[in-house]
């Protein structure tokens, strides 16, 4: 939007309507005279309208906006504009926000109530980390059928934040205090050899055991019901993530690096919500960062802190010192979660090597995810010669990758291979499957 004054398009149409006029009016002094009370007419009108239309002070603006933006989620901006001079005043509204976060609509339009306030909303998509800095407000407010239209810029600069993915973590924490699984499908079941607790009571289905049934509690709902124990809390759970070369690719709206991200905060909460110990390493060709497991409020801070600062780089990650630092740093068995990217056996030898390794003492979940464009080229239909070609190459990735989960399905290693935009559920479903299992 330009600042200041502009013509509305009928003022336009009457400018015209009078060039037309004064033209004629050469040929006719009669017309002469019909232009020129037009003209002073539409001066008299256009001067009422302009008059009638606020002036650039008396505006008062504010954004509200998450705090803080979550990584690959559509969040809701708000803009309120606020001045009893504009009440009942058409208005447009375009928010400089970020180009980067892809703000959609980039204007909008509305009506200033009878109190002189206008609120208006769009979305925005953050497919990174980091900080963004939004802009001022312009505002173009016009009358019904006015003449004129004044555009106004406000000053309203806010920095912001795209974290991991914390949209996400509130959903699960709700269902979490509700009392129900974060996620669907599994239920808790007391695994053999595995000390358990009291977790509450259900009602029964299908498949329950039998001996679990909690007959007071039937006879009170009318309904068969059930005890719900969970395993013994106080694991340990290393989260390990691969910022190396491969996971800079990107995997739908994201990159590789930042859907792990995001499983990663994910894990972490739920296995704190758990009550077990959560770290997390970072590594390419070197460590890039260690967190020691512990629990709490403050380390899931801690993490998340780091989550939101790292970045991948160019470069063949080193497993063997990554593991083998992790090695030596943990001091009791744990739970080894790898977020890395598989390719073919021979590419990734050294990843399946050093997780073989690492299992003789840990249990460790090699954790990989396809990319959604490689899988939609094998499942399309076939109808050309080229898309022939284009299935075999993805068939051949997706069994290359396979062929590695085997190999590594052999040494003892847990794998899971999903695609990008499904990582997050179906990580946190392998991690609580484990733990009523007693694995970890």
């Amino acid at each position: 939007m330009i600042r200041g004054l502009a013509p509305q398009p009928r003022l336009l149409w009457a400018i015209a309507i009078g060039a037309v006029l004064i033209a004629l009016s050469i040929a006719s002094p009669l017309i002469g005279v019909v232009a020129v009370a037009y003209h002073v007419g539409l001066v008299l009108i256009v001067s009422r309208d302009l008059a009638l239309l606020p002036g650039r002070s008396g505006y008062r603006v504010l954004r509200h906006v998450p705090e803080p933006f979550s990584l690959g989620e559509l969040e809701e901006v708000t803009v309120a504009v606020e001045n009893p001079a504009a009440a009942g005043l058409y208005a447009r509204v375009a928010d400089h926000a970020p180009a980067e976060l892809k703000p959609y609509p980039r204007e909008l339009a509305g009506r200033f109530d009878k109190s002189g306030r206008l609120s208006v909303s769009y979305f925005t998509f953050s497919p990174r980390r980091g900080a963004f800095q939004f802009g001022p407000v312009d505002v173009q407010v016009s009358r019904e059928d006015g003449w004129w239209r004044r555009q106004v810029r406000l000053a309203r600069p806010d920095e912001v934040a795209v974290f991991p993915n914390v949209v996400a973590i509130k959903q699960v924490q709700l269902t979490l205090r509700r009392g129900l699984r974060a996620m669907a499908g599994l239920r808790r079941a007391r695994p053999p050899g595995a000390s358990t607790a009291f977790a509450g009571l259900r009602d029964y289905v299908r498949g329950d055991d039998a001996r679990r049934i909690s007959w007071t509690a039937t006879a009170r709902r009318d309904r068969p019901v059930v005890v719900e124990v969970e395993a013994e809390r106080g694991q340990q759970v290393m989260i390990a993530l691969d910022c190396g070369r491969l996971m800079t690719a990107p995997a739908g709206e994201l990159d590789k690096l930042d859907h792990a991200v995001n499983a990663a905060l994910m894990l972490a909460w739920v296995a704190h919500a758990y009550g077990d110990r959560v770290g997390l390493m970072t590594f390419d060709d070197r460590v890039t960062g260690f967190i020691k497991p512990e629990r709490g409020s403050s380390q899931i801070r801690r993490l998340t802190e780091a989550l939101y600062s790292i970045k991948s780089d160019y470069v063949e990650p080193d497993f063997g010192h990554a593991f083998t630092h992790l090695a030596l740093r943990l001091g009791r068995r744990s739970m080894v979660v790898v977020l890395t990217d598989v390719q073919d056996p021979e590419a990734s030898k050294e990843l399946v090597a050093h997780c073989l390794r690492l299992a003789a003492r840990h249990l460790v979940l090699v954790v990989a995810m396809s990319d959604p464009g490689v899988l939609r080229a094998r499942d399309q239909p076939i109808a050309t010669s080229s898309r022939a070609y284009e299935w075999a190459a993805a068939e051949e990735f997706v069994a290359s990758r396979r062929e590695s989960f085997e190999l590594l399905r052999r040494g003892g290693v847990l794998g899971l291979d999903v695609v990008a935009g499904s990582l997050s559920p179906a990580l946190v479903e392998r991690y609580l499957e484990l733990k009523e299992r007693a694995l970890l």
